[in-house]
């Protein structure tokens, strides 16, 4: 009974482990390399994704022959900035909608795609409340 109470311990340590080489308070490098990172200010503040998990984007094609890409990066723990790209295309600056701090609905801003091809999607974009948002990241086409 011990060897299990200290194994369930152990679980329980390793899966809640951080990352604590990534700095939460340093915005990551803009790259085009699909390093699958991501940070913004929101109000000022610093939030980056990779100290608590990698950054997660589901790209779909919709009915109507339109995209969207829907980007979660945890920033803190259990703690998400969330938003879709609608119609991603490189070279472009297109609308984000859809956009959530945890359960708190944020205003839709505009996305610059610095890069869409061979699964990286990498750009910038801001909104209302968030400014020099960044991300790098590997996606691939869900149907």
């Amino acid at each position: 009974m011990k060897y299990l109470l200290f194994i369930c311990a152990l679980f329980l340590c390793i899966a809640c482990e951080e990352d604590k080489s990534v700095d939460p308070t340093i915005m990551p490098q803009e790259t085009t390399t699909g390093e699958n990172t991501f940070g913004c200010l929101m109000d000022g503040w610093v939030y980056v994704s990779g100290r608590w998990g990698t950054p997660t984007t589901n790209y779909y094609k919709q009915d109507n022959n339109t995209y969207k890409m829907e980007i979660s990066a945890e920033v803190d723990l259990k703690s998400y900035i969330k938003f879709t790209i609608l119609n991603p295309e490189q070279g472009k600056t297109v609308d984000y909608t859809e956009a959530y701090f945890d359960t708190q609905s944020l205003e839709d801003g505009k996305v610059h795609i610095t890069r869409m091809s061979n699964g990286i999607i990498s750009g910038t974009f801001e909104g209302t409340r968030i400014t020099k948002g960044r991300f790098d990241l590997k996606y691939r086409e869900l149907n």
